[in-house]
């Protein structure tokens, strides 16, 4: 049991997916007894067994299918022949799904990233920051971050994994880097997408994308000034407006990006 425990622990902390399955109910002969466990991990691996044989497939199928809609769920199961198993019994199991948290990237490690950190961490994001600056992405600065990557941002951008569930802020120190970060970025799977500036700064750097044959498709979806307008001015209070409309994001709320409010010519000319 501890090393179903050992991998449960393991998996949430690598943010795998999975489903663990107990037997809450027993009647008659059966192979395992009540509050014995099984956990099925999405890339296939099992650790534990609460039956074998036909029922343990029936099982596995079962979360398998779960870890595409995730939700709790009971199910009591005969042990008759049509199982390949003679026991007569019957057995309860419950599956509990447990998911990836969705992953959220900041890069650049300063003030706005020590702030946000924490408050992502608190609202169940798999928390990463980039830095090319030694002395900024520390555990010591971010005790609380899954990942810390340092590197140049060139070499350290392929070695991530996007998805549909990810979430992006970009707050470096520096606008090309800003630049350069969006301009890889947009054209990933993501979820969320912030960079932080000015409407000027928007402007120059969505012209010079779209320059760079960037489709304004993609640049539509780029929230950029970043945060809900809160009037929000100290690190803090930046962290808590970008907090906030990732969270929006999250559960479905409407908050458009600034580029696609902005009619697209005014955003062109704007001096």
């Amino acid at each position: 049991m501890d090393t179903i425990y050992h991998r449960l622990i393991e998996a949430l902390e690598n943010n795998e997916s999975g489903v663990m399955l107990t037997i809450t109910e027993v009647k008659g002969s059966v192979p395992r007894h009540s509050g014995s466990k099984m956990l099925v991990l999405d890339g296939g691996q099992t650790v534990g067994s609460i039956g074998g044989g036909r029922l343990e497939h029936d099982l596995m199928d079962e979360a398998r299918q779960l870890l595409q809609n995730p939700q709790m769920k009971q199910k009591t199961y005969n042990l008759d022949e049509d199982k390949g198993m003679a026991c007569g019994g019957q057995v309860t199991v419950l599956f509990e799904p447990f998911g990836r948290l969705p992953q959220l990237l900041i890069f650049g490690a300063g003030h706005i990233a020590q702030a946000l950190a924490p408050l992502a961490e608190n609202c169940g994001f798999h928390v990463a920051v980039a830095d090319n600056r030694a002395e900024f992405a520390t555990s010591e600065r971010f005790p609380q971050v899954n990942t810390i990557y340092c590197d140049a941002y060139e070499t350290i951008m392929p070695q991530i994994e996007f998805t549909t569930d990810t979430y992006i802020v970009i707050v470096t120190h520096g606008h090309a880097h800003d630049e350069d970060i969006l301009q890889y970025c947009v054209g990933q799977p993501f979820a969320y997408l912030g960079m932080i500036g000015s409407k000027k700064k928007v402007q120059k750097t969505f012209r010079r994308l779209r320059e760079a044959s960037i489709p304004d498709d993609q640049l539509n979806r780029v929230h950029s000034p970043i945060g809900l307008h809160i009037g929000a001015e100290t690190p803090a209070e930046i962290a808590v407006s970008i907090m906030a409309e990732m969270v929006a994001v999250r559960h479905g709320v409407d908050v458009t990006p600034v580029a696609m409010k902005l009619n697209q010519s005014q955003l062109l000319n704007q001096t």
